[in-house]
């Protein structure tokens, strides 16, 4: 295989997976809603939920690929998360979890914070 056909290869799994990412249904949470998790000894707010990930509004340097365990408590319920983190931005820390979340969990989050914000 060319040096050529090597690098089209690698652009289109590049390709793949950030179309992989998008994917999932992302749940983008406002600042009074969103749930804690708790890893550790150490509670996070949760800004944004998908299936495949999290991210937690955290300010501290974190290694990529550092494992994560914690629970994630709702409003309703809890979740229980393995991961590992990703990527920073600005104050907020990626991470991608080991199994996914339920779809049905993040579909009645999102359920509660329609009927919470809805006009009726």
């Amino acid at each position: 295989m060319t040096e050529q056909n090597k690098n089209h290869k690698q652009g289109q799994n590049e390709d793949q997976e950030e179309e992989q990412k998008r994917d999932f249904f992302r749940l983008r949470y406002l600042e009074q809603d969103m749930p804690l998790i708790v890893c550790g000894g150490n509670t996070f707010r949760v800004c944004e939920i998908s299936e495949n990930g999290i991210r937690l509004l955290i300010k501290d340097d974190v290694v990529p690929d550092e494992p994560i365990a914690g629970t994630i408590h709702f409003e309703v319920g809890s979740a229980e998360v393995q991961g590992k983190t990703i990527r920073r931005e600005d104050d907020e820390l990626v991470i991608h979890l080991f199994q996914i979340l339920e779809l049905k969990k993040i579909n009645d989050e999102q359920l509660r914070l329609r009927r919470k914000y809805s006009r009726d």
